[in-house]
């Protein structure tokens, strides 16, 4: 009978946690893209900055913000999408949707990295 060492059950498991992230609804597009990005603070206060995309799916997308954001907040998000992403090219186009803060890790530069999952289809507007 075999043994396996330490190492390759460490990498093994590694791996197979990998493949288990891996397998989501809809696939991520690495985009750089900027992204107005509207909430309010815990005082109900206004709040808007351009953020800048990491990656974006039909389902929701991950973002750098330098406002501070917590999960459960709602977020209201405008975006152009280069025409490749566009069934019908027009450059002009700005997507609007609302999303919802999943996930939130913070930076040492006091940037976030921000995962957000869309509330509804994005709307078209021009």
């Amino acid at each position: 009978m075999s043994e396996r060492n330490p190492l390759q059950e460490a990498t093994s498991s590694s791996l197979i946690q990998r493949q288990r992230a891996d397998k989501r609804r809809e696939p991520r597009h690495t985009i750089t893209l900027p992204v107005r990005v509207a909430g309010a603070d815990r005082h109900k206060r206004p709040w808007s900055e351009i953020g800048k995309t990491l990656n974006v799916s039909s389902g929701g997308m991950a973002l750098r913000l330098s406002t501070q954001v917590t999960i459960g907040d709602i977020l209201f998000l405008e975006l152009s999408l280069p025409a490749r992403f566009l069934k019908r090219p027009n450059p002009s186009e700005t997507y609007k949707t609302y999303a919802l803060v999943r996930y939130v890790e913070m930076k040492a530069s006091g940037q976030q990295i921000v995962r957000l999952q869309f509330l509804r289809e994005p709307n078209r507007m021009t």
